[in-house]
């Protein structure tokens, strides 16, 4: 702006007309010409190291290499209907300006409308091209303050344009290295502009005439305008420059938001994907710990009843009846356990409220375990040895369901896979420098059967459940006989059984 009657208003620079680059280039001037291409490299990087030596040293900045989104169509709209109106109250205060300005002090209407419309009518497309649009208003406002034309530039709705031209610059400009190029050429023009108006035209002459004979300040009178008009422009330019770096820094920091949201979103979802795989694990592995013996001891009973229900009626319906016990039991169990697969409802009478689910066996019900495999052949003796009274039924929940389900397949596959129709179940506890800790053994000495080889799931099984609550599992041959794989759960150090948290 130049410098008028105090108190005067912002000064503002332009790059010449040559320099309109287009959207997300860089800023080129007639002498960068590819006729020396050394030096428009040379420039290039120069520029590109300044960009990125500023975004160091301002650490919330975001990188160099950043691009912000592009705007929506509804905003871009909206861009364009802002300046159309922002275009009409310009007019109006134009008019009431002139009405306030002497005839022949100020530019024809004609010439003052079309500055003004090259000052704010590229505000339409601030957001599309920002980089253009401030060369554009930085070359109509330069136009403009030309003593004929400083009314039309000097009005508010003018240099409030002008400012959100150099604010929307630098908040949407995508070519950082472009922005920096095309400000720098902006700033340096305004104060190549500035010197030259003070001290090579009529305009310093003419603020002389307005100094005062006897000044209040300290500060020489030659110097307070130019002093003064100068901290203008550095507020003017400087407000500017630093909302923009605000608005692109906020942008940035909400695309962080938007990001750490969605990636919090995913990982939310693959935790709920593995906690359904989890549970979907463990419902297998429930369901082959409560049903495995039973349809195994189907399988025996029914293979029994076949080859004696000529020679031995009587027995035959005793087996068969062996088997509807162990086929009732397996349904009941299977059911309470896939109960909690289906939604609670009122209206459903197997799982609504009024269904209750059978409890989680535990160390307890190892005698009905015995009797169950005492009637299908394989007697067994069951030895517990506590290092406290009452040790094992204050045993935790899930842990006592573990060493019953392994307790349970023990013996499954004795009597699958071995001729043994005794054995011996033994159960330990201790307590160590580690805590305390407790131990299964299951042993028999027959011979193995000869079936078909087994799928190890039960074995698999078996060694999961050690391993949730800190312990480990082991299957050998019985020390006394060649017999069939016997089940132990054991822990490394010292050699004993399931630990238990202290």
């Amino acid at each position: 702006m130049w410098p008028s009657p105090p108190p005067p208003t912002a000064t503002n620079g332009v790059i010449p007309k040559a320099h309109s680059p287009g959207p997300g280039r860089r800023v080129k001037s007639s002498a960068e010409e590819p006729s020396h291409p050394q030096r428009m490299h040379r420039t290039g990087r120069t520029m590109h190291r300044l960009s990125q030596l500023l975004h160091r040293q301002v650490p919330s900045l975001p990188p160099a290499d950043w691009e912000r989104a592009a705007p929506s169509a509804t905003a871009l709209r909206r861009d364009i209907a802002v300046a159309l109106g922002f275009y009409l109250l310009a007019l109006l205060m134009l008019e009431l300006v002139l009405s306030l300005t002497e005839t022949g002090k100020s530019a024809e209407r004609p010439l003052a409308f079309a500055l003004l419309a090259a000052l704010i009518l590229p505000l339409m497309f601030r957001r599309r091209w920002p980089i253009t649009m401030m060369l554009i208003s930085s070359a109509a406002f330069l136009i403009g303050s030309s003593p004929a034309t400083a009314t039309v530039v000097m009005q508010f709705c003018a240099q409030l344009a002008y400012f959100l031209g150099l604010y929307t610059a630098v908040a949407w400009a995508r070519n950082r290295r472009g922005l920096w190029t095309a400000m720098a050429l902006v700033l340096l023009s305004m104060a190549v502009w500035l010197v030259l108006s003070f001290f090579t035209s009529d305009l310093y002459s003419a603020a002389n005439q307005l100094l005062v004979e006897n000044p209040m300040g300290s500060i020489p009178e030659e110097l307070a305008l130019p002093l003064y008009s100068f901290l203008i422009n550095v507020l003017f330019f400087g407000g500017a420059i630093f909302l923009g770096l605000t608005s692109w820094s906020n942008s940035y920091a909400k695309s962080l938001v938007l990001v750490q949201a969605a990636r919090i979103a995913a990982q939310a979802e693959e935790l709920a994907a593995r906690a359904v795989n989890a549970e979907r694990l463990r419902i297998a592995r429930e369901l082959h710990d409560v049903i495995a013996h039973h349809i195994a001891s189907v399988g025996v009973q029914a293979s029994a009843a076949r080859l004696v229900q000529d020679r031995d009626p009587a027995q035959a319906i005793e087996l068969m009846r062996g088997i509807e016990s162990s086929a009732r039991s397996a349904v009941a169990e299977t059911r309470s356990l896939l109960g909690v697969l289906r939604e609670q409802s009122p209206q459903d009478p197997e799982t609504g409220n009024s269904a209750a689910r059978a409890p989680e066996p535990s160390l307890a019900a190892l005698p009905g375990l015995l009797e169950q495999n005492a009637a299908h052949g394989l007697h067994v003796q069951l030895s517990e040895d506590e290092h406290a009274p009452g040790f094992f039924a204050s045993l935790a929940p899930g842990l006592s369901l573990a060493l019953y389900r392994i307790c349970g397949e023990a013996l499954a596959n004795v009597r699958r896979h071995s001729t043994a129709r005794a054995a011996t179940l033994a159960l330990r506890s201790g307590t160590d420098a580690q805590g305390s800790w407790v131990e299964v053994e299951v042993t028999d000495e027959g011979a193995p059967a000869r079936t078909a080889p087994a799928a190890a799931s039960g074995c698999a099984a078996s060694a999961n459940a050690p391993r949730c609550i800190t312990g480990w599992w082991r299957s050998a041959r019985a020390p006394r006989a060649a017999g069939a794989p016997a089940p132990g759960c054991a822990c490394p150090d010292p050699p004993k059984g399931t630990r238990l948290s202290p």
